[in-house]
């Protein structure tokens, strides 16, 4: 099992890195996502492009939401508005803090 090290924490959002295989690990209630750096760094590109008052849609409940697609066609995830906040402020606190360690150990 691998170490982890918390590299950001937003809302139920949490990023860690493991100390050995350098893998980064989307912690998000119900579903953890995992990424070598480089596939992080894309997956970031695109999440931070996802406007929420230009694509938001309803759910079945009513509420708006907007719905960031993966490579699987049909695998989704879904953010309100205050998650999709969350989710951005993690990500670019996990790639801040990335470059920390990175310059830390080297």
């Amino acid at each position: 099992m691998c170490k982890k090290t918390m590299i950001a924490n937003s809302g139920d959002i949490q990023i860690t890195q493991c100390n050995n295989c350098k893998m980064i690990n989307v912690w998000k209630p119900g579903l953890l996502l995992s990424f070598s750096f480089s596939q992080f760094y894309e997956f970031t590109k695109v999440a931070k492009q996802l406007n929420f008052d230009k694509f938001f849609e309803y759910s079945p409940d009513g509420n708006r939401v907007v719905i960031l697609s993966t490579p699987f066609p049909d695998i989704c995830l879904k953010f309100t508005r205050a998650e999709l906040h969350d989710f951005v402020h993690a990500i670019d606190e996990a790639m801040y803090m990335h470059k920390v360690y990175e310059l830390v150990h080297n």
